[in-house]
């Protein structure tokens, strides 16, 4: 009877764990930015390659926390880093003055926010944090 128990808890667990894994993401900009966006274009603002977008309009890239689970989809799945590459990239970056980071926002929730307030912004959420102030360019599973 426990037994039975525990091994319901634990398919439940494991059903909740695989379902937020396999959540939807999106990357997403302002709605007046009509600018053609792929995985390269924003692995390259995200690595400070470019700082515009393909249009030639100026690009501000924002970044989650790292403690944020959706950081390490993000930058596994776009990025194609880990996470702990991606910081010794902007070390060496900011060391030989190649540049800065992306501007680490606290939430999904700021990170849509701030988007929907500034043109040139770029970012990342889960597609549930999605709102009519901010247009979705890529989607990822």
């Amino acid at each position: 009877m426990i037994f039975t128990a525990l091994k319901r808890t634990l398919l439940v667990a494991l059903l909740l764990v695989s379902t937020s894994a396999m959540a939807e993401w999106v990357i997403i900009v302002h709605p007046s930015n009509q600018s053609a966006v792929d995985e390269r274009l924003v692995q390259n603002l995200y690595l400070g390659r470019t700082n515009e977008f393909a249009d030639g309009q100026s690009a501000e890239p924002l970044d989650l926390n790292p403690r944020e689970a959706l950081h390490e989809q993000f930058l596994r799945k776009v990025v194609r880093q880990r996470a702990v590459q991606y910081r010794r990239h902007w070390s060496q970056s900011l060391f030989t003055g190649g540049g800065e980071p992306p501007e680490q926002v606290a939430s999904q929730m700021e990170m849509v926010r701030r988007v929907s307030e500034n043109p040139a912004m770029i970012g990342y959420v889960h597609s549930d944090q999605v709102t009519d102030n901010v247009r979705v360019v890529l989607r990822f599973q």
